[in-house]
């Protein structure tokens, strides 16, 4: 069983479980046919050689298994006789994707690494629980190419996937984004290296730099034109629990950033979250 600790809210002692990483990861990498209890007995056999816990249960005899992680439900031969999954598993590996997030009852926009097989992750404001945004609806730092044929300029901005039209800095000609970084792909060097023509400037309504021409696209996302409150510019959909997902999120490395000059603060994963913020 997880070690448990306590911590005051409202003036009383509340336990919370204190979740074993290693565990987590062998429970995802199973995905999740191990309870909590049955992969930490299988990890404290091996004195907590993950790896080689991974091995044993790919190697052994099945009623070695079951005799030490006391497994009722042996859905984690499923695993283990799928080669695919066998390989990553071996391997340790696990496919994760960098994903947007936003609550718009809270206004709170994040980035959080979550598993390409279920991209989930829960506001920390109001505990709810959201499906990553769709690509082509992301918005933040952004790069944009210009289809002018005698420019081609790829420069950055702020701006929303399909909605966003800025002039190139170059030629004036309308661009569209090809992606979006997550916030911590802008580094401060960069931030400070860019030339003083290249402030942000699009045809939105909003834009607080309007450029010059006819109105294009839906709103500006610069932080500037954005006021409190319409921050979350694509709400994320709440998240239709299947029951399929393991009951923690593993440890993993938090994305988001509360950057003063951005207002939003801007994983396997699961439907119940251990170590999460933002």
């Amino acid at each position: 069983m997880a070690d448990i600790i306590y911590i005051r809210e409202n003036d009383q002692a509340v336990p919370v479980p204190i979740i074993c990483p290693r565990v987590q990861r062998l429970r995802e990498l199973f995905r999740g046919r191990f309870a909590y209890e049955e992969a930490e007995r299988l990890i404290n056999h091996h004195q907590g050689d993950f790896q080689a816990t991974v091995n044993f249960v790919f190697t052994a005899d099945l009623p070695a298994i079951r005799n030490i992680s006391r497994s009722d439900d042996e859905g984690w031969q499923i695993v283990r006789n799928n080669r695919a999954w066998r390989e990553l598993a071996q391997q340790g590996q696990l496919t994760h994707e960098e994903r947007q997030y936003a609550c718009g009852p809270c206004d709170n926009v994040w980035w959080r690494k979550v598993p390409a097989r279920k991209r989930v992750s829960k506001c920390k404001r109001c505990n709810v629980r959201y499906d990553a945004i769709p690509r082509h609806r992301e918005w933040g730092w952004a790069e944009f190419a210009c289809n002018n044929i005698n420019c081609g300029h790829v420069f950055k901005g702020f701006g929303q996937m399909e909605n966003t039209w800025s002039p190139c800095f170059r030629c004036r000609t309308p661009c569209l984004q090809v992606k979006i970084f997550p916030r911590k792909k802008r580094s401060d060097i960069e931030r400070t290296q860019r030339r003083a023509r290249d402030d942000h400037s699009c045809f939105s309504h909003n834009c607080f730099r309007r450029a010059t021409g006819p109105q294009l696209g839906g709103i500006c996302v610069h932080p500037k034109s954005l006021r409190r409150g319409e921050r979350a510019v694509f709400p994320s959909h709440s998240h239709n629990s299947t029951g399929s997902t393991i009951d923690t999120f593993l440890t993993q490395d938090d994305l988001f950033s509360r950057m003063s000059d951005f207002g939003p603060d801007v994983s396997d994963i699961d439907e119940d979250d251990g170590d999460d913020s933002n």
